[in-house]
């Protein structure tokens, strides 16, 4: 499965390359921004997701949440899924780009999470360094990967994204893992919160 597959608009260029060939059997797409919806690069016509409801492949218990988009989008009415994946005892959350204050309903429907992927960046373009941390405080996953941040050679300065250096140096129990995939079963879970740090396949 996959989620938010990017692009380039017509008028946004923030990726150098392509989106790289990949099959999928699920694609979730967390709001409609070209740098998230581009779904038909996936060749074999994949399931795709969006919007809230629950979805079953194999092992896999897929569950998607409403609520709104972060900063201005959010302002102009944008919506966003938040969606979560179980799997093998583990319970991963997406955040896509939702704001950090979500409805105490949304929260009770993510409930308890292991893994939370949320956006953070050091221009601060969705969520401040105070709002994600306050989102993190409240989700409390055991694991937190950073992501949507630049990364020279994936994206672009023109996207005005920088880095996730400023945040991760406010944080402590920093991992670099030096991987861009994992195999994991609940037992690779810390008992207490971590940042996972993972680099980037191209």
């Amino acid at each position: 499965m996959l989620v938010d597959p990017f692009g380039n608009s017509e008028d946004r260029h923030w990726f150098p390359e392509p989106f790289p060939p990949l099959q999928a059997d699920v694609v979730m797409v967390t709001h409609d921004h070209f740098d998230h919806n581009h779904f038909h690069r996936i060749s074999n016509c994949p399931t795709v997701l969006r919007g809230e409801g629950n979805f079953t492949l194999g092992d896999f218990s897929i569950s998607g949440f409403t609520d709104i988009h972060s900063g201005r989008s959010g302002l102009l009415g944008m919506k966003n899924t938040v969606f979560t994946v179980e799997v093998g005892g583990i319970r991963y959350c997406h955040i896509g780009d939702n704001r950090h204050d979500m409805p105490e309903v949304v929260a009770q429907g993510i409930g308890e999470i292991d893994v939370l992927m949320v956006t953070v960046d050091d221009s601060c373009h969705l969520l401040s360094y105070v709002q994600v941390d306050e989102l993190i405080d409240r989700l409390k996953p055991r694991v937190v990967i950073p992501m949507h941040y630049y990364i020279p050679g994936l994206t672009t300065v023109e996207s005005s994204l920088r880095s996730a250096e400023g945040w991760l140096e406010t944080q402590g129990n920093v991992r670099f893992l030096g991987v861009s995939s994992l195999e994991m079963d609940n037992n690779d879970i810390p008992q207490s919160k971590q940042i996972w740090v993972m680099n980037h396949a191209v």
